[in-house]
């Protein structure tokens, strides 16, 4: 199907939508006609995305001196004499509304849009708060906060493939990470290893497990930005950890990486130099831009990286940015080249 703007998207899921109500098509026919749709981007659409960054990050930072400092909510406490399971309670409910309210509108509206996807904001804050206060009043099981972070995950990823929302799977996949790690170090007893892996070997297997999953995914009738978040989002813990990986080894604490000499890391550069090639391989044979892009970008900050452990006292610092000048131009070449001029 070719693009189409936002105005033709809408009318096009509002008569696949009718037509799935009166029997015309199965629900699987009307999945596959959706994921069809592609939506042009404009220049204004870009602008908004921005713009709604911006009021996601203000929103986050309003959301901090608010509740994360636990004045106002310390005022309301002790004026109403509440508990810690009251205000977990409240905000439990607070929750439920907001996400019924959202699948109202969702019911009515049709396509994607910025301004419903920034609504989803407020159960993943309200969604937050319940579960920390929950957490008080149960006094973090004894200190096991991964079991809340775990808590906290698996609600948002209810929530996000139940009323189909990327903001709430991001917030879900963004939760799965402290709680993996929180509970490796409370089952290991705050030790540095768990099974042997310091914190990046560890997220390395984590981003593994996500890129499984999402290639799993891919043959499911989930939804599809669901699908596709789970895949780039597992590469891109799985690179990024490899690359901390070749930085610190599998070294447990900081003290002992401040012992340990440049060339005993060179097993993990090579390691990660190879994860590098190997993925960018992959991408070709696979015929995928994205993890294609992100092998690149990884590989550069893999050059780089090396050049300040091994070579930023032995060369002129002026060659070296002028190389960088020149990477950084040829990169963007290449990205005006696919995506710009076409």
């Amino acid at each position: 199907m070719p693009e189409v703007d936002n105005r033709d998207a809408h009318l096009l899921h509002k008569a696949i939508f009718e037509w799935q109500q009166q029997a015309v098509i199965s629900e699987d026919q009307a999945r596959q006609l959706k994921d069809s749709i592609k939506v042009r981007t404009s220049d204004w659409q870009t602008i908004a995305l921005y713009i709604f960054i911006a009021a996601i990050s203000c929103a986050l930072m309003a959301f901090g001196s608010l509740v994360l400092d636990e004045k106002w909510i310390e005022i309301i406490r002790k004026k109403f004499s509440l508990t810690d399971g009251v205000i977990a309670l409240l905000f439990g409910i607070v929750t439920v509304v907001l996400c019924y309210q959202g699948w109202r509108r969702k019911r009515h509206e049709y396509g994607f849009s910025f301004n419903r996807e920034l609504y989803w904001l407020l159960p993943v804050l309200s969604t937050g708060v319940t579960v920390v206060y929950l957490g008080k009043s149960l006094d973090y099981l004894g200190g096991n906060y991964g079991a809340f972070w775990l808590m906290a995950t698996i609600i948002y990823g209810v929530l996000a493939l139940a009323l189909e929302s990327r903001l709430i799977w991001v917030a879900t996949m963004i939760a799965l990470i402290p709680a993996y790690v929180k509970l490796s170090y409370f089952l290991t007893g705050d030790n540095a290893f768990f099974f042997g892996m310091n914190l990046p070997c560890r997220m390395a297997v984590l981003g593994g497990i996500m890129v499984i999953a999402g290639t799993v995914m891919k043959n499911t009738r989930l939804y599809t930005p669901i699908k596709m978040l789970t895949y780039a989002g597992g590469w891109l813990l799985f690179l990024l950890s490899g690359w901390l990986i070749s930085i610190f080894g599998n070294t447990g604490t900081w003290s002992e990486w401040q012992q340990v000499r440049q060339h005993q890391l060179l097993l993990w550069v090579f390691i990660f130099t190879a994860q590098c090639i190997l993925t960018f391989l992959y991408s070709l044979r696979r015929k995928d831009p994205m993890i294609r892009d992100m092998a690149v970008v990884f590989f550069l900050l893999d050059l780089y990286t090396r050049y300040f452990e091994y070579l930023w006292d032995r060369t002129n610092k002026g060659l070296f940015f002028a190389i960088l000048a020149l990477s950084f131009w040829g990169l963007g070449r290449l990205i005006e080249r696919r995506y710009v001029k076409k």
